[in-house]
Formats: C-alpha cells, structure tokens, sequence
C-alpha cells in the first residue's frame, strides 16, 4: 500500500530537519498517483478545478498536491529546525515537541504504531458519522503523550486528502462545516505561514441547549496562545515559578525554551505574554523596586 510506505520515511522531533531522499520523493509521487486514480480524489479535482483553485490538468493537480502536502517547511522558530515538518507529517504521520505528541490525526497510522506497541491509550470519545467513525482519544506515543487527538475511522488516505485539501483551498477558513452521509462535520484545516499546518474532522455533541462543542483546544486556531500554554507547561516542567521578573521569563522563553523545544514562527515573547493575559493565565504588576513583575495563575 503506497500510504504505509510513507510512514517511515520522517523524523518526530521537529527540531530535527527532515532530508528527503529521492526514493521518499518517488514514494511520495506513487502515494498521489494511486490517489488521482480513485473516484473521491477525481470529484475533488473537478470540484477545485472548477472554482479555479487548481490547474484542471491531472499532472497540474499533483504537483499543487505536492507542494500543498509534501513540501518541508518550519514549524518552530529554532534556525537548526529549519524544513522540519511537512504538511502530510504533521497530519498524517505526526510530531513530538517539547516532550508532546502533535499532529497525528490519522487511523492507519495509529493502528500501525499500536501494533508495534509504542501506543498507550488513556481514553476515547466517539461518534458515527455515516459508515464513518470520527474519535477523539488520548495516549501517549513513544512516551509523549497526546491529548484529545481527533481524527476519522474506518476513511482512505485518499478520501482524507481529497477531503482536507478541498476544505483549505474552497473552505470557510479555518473551520469548514461538510455533510458526510447527512451528518454534518466541521473540518479543521490551520494555515502556517500560508501552508496546511493541520487538518483534523472535529468531533461535535448535541448539549440539552442544542449548542454545539468541539473537543479541540480553543488554542488550536490561536498560536500565540498555543506557544504561551506549552511555555507554561515547560515552566512547570522545570519548577520555574510561579513568579519572576519579565526580564528573566524573556530570557527563558528566547534561550532555554527554545533551545530545548523549538517554538512556531511569529510567536516574538511580547505578544506571547500579552495574550496570556488577555486569557488570564498570567498577570503583571511592577514591584517595589520598580521591576516588572510575572505571576503565572493558577
């Protein structure tokens, strides 16, 4: 199966930069191919095509599914983590950063890492969509845990692809709200820099109120409050806290944290730190000496 070739072709860490060889390229080619081949990936094409997303030749559609889904890029602010990640990685395959799994919003790739015992499960929410089956779980992969990772049972590689790339490039933006066998499922697809960060379906509960809630962190659509929240955690981590000057936490945040975790790009600590206190999870005051002072709340 080209889809299960890929999986070994990329390294977790995102501080590590990827060098894609010419066969992992091949592979990657054969993946499209063999997708482009099959009905769902076909109605995607004419339906891109036919809004002028994409080139309406079938070699012009797999090199925009090339670049959209197998070009490297950087996802943290570390120069050394330069071309760490890639769309499919991140979604199909996943990451670890700063001892956290991210990404990882596949099935076959999960069932794959279970079978060779580096899954740990700690819970699972479910719901039927269709002949479908969209999960939320947590578990620990390889000792890094990963916490309310949503993703479809039982879909193809590439009725995913096809679906997540029609809802980037002709959704509603971040969020895009489909109908799958007349259940309607919102779709997450996060830009980076302009490329696919993630894509993932989001798993939706009727309340009494009829009000509908997704199991995503709010933060997902928000990187200065994702990078915030994960600097709090290695804060804590490192039994750093709860209070110290700015001037220190700049300094931890631009030198230990990065070093040891890498950060996303355009996350600079001022504007971290501000919406972290927009968000109340951190407050500042000046101290009797005239220093500015952090306080990480509770």
């Amino acid at each position: 199966m080209p889809f299960l070739r890929l999986l070994d072709n990329y390294t977790a860490d995102v501080n590590q930069p990827e060098h894609v060889t010419q066969k992992e390229q091949n592979e990657a080619r054969a993946f499209l191919n063999r997708c482009l081949e099959t009905e769902v990936m076909q109605e995607a094409h004419s339906f891109l095509a036919d809004e002028g997303c994409v080139p309406e030749s079938k070699k012009g559609f797999k090199d925009v599914l090339y670049k959209m889904w197998f070009t490297p890029y950087t996802r943290t602010h570390n120069d050394r983590a330069q071309r760490s990640s890639s769309a499919f990685e991140h979604t199909f395959v996943g990451e670890t950063r700063c001892g956290h799994v991210i990404g990882f919003h596949n099935w076959l790739r999960l069932y794959s890492e279970e079978r060779q015992g580096n899954i740990r499960h700690k819970g699972c929410r479910c719901c039927d969509c269709d002949d479908r089956i969209i999960l939320t779980i947590d578990f620990d992969w390889k000792g890094k845990s990963k916490t309310r990772d949503s993703f479809f049972v039982g879909t193809s590689p590439e009725f995913e692809l096809a679906l997540y790339t029609v809802c980037f490039l002709a959704g509603d933006g971040a969020k895009t709200e489909v109908v799958l066998g007349g259940e309607r499922v919102t779709i997450a697809t996060y830009k980076l820099n302009g490329q696919i960060g993630s894509c993932y379906p989001i798993l939706q509960q009727q309340d009494q109120s009829d009000t509908e809630s997704d199991t995503e962190d709010d933060s997902a659509d928000n990187p200065m409050l994702a990078e915030g929240l994960d600097f709090l955690e290695y804060l804590e981590d490192q039994d750093i806290g709860p209070e110290m000057g700015k001037r220190r936490l700049k300094g931890i945040y631009e030198d230990d944290y990065t070093e040891s975790c890498g950060r996303r790009s355009g996350t600079p600590f001022s504007q971290v730190l501000r919406t972290l206190k927009w968000n109340d999870k951190v407050e500042i005051y000046i101290n009797n000496d005239g220093v500015d002072i952090v306080n990480i709340l509770e």
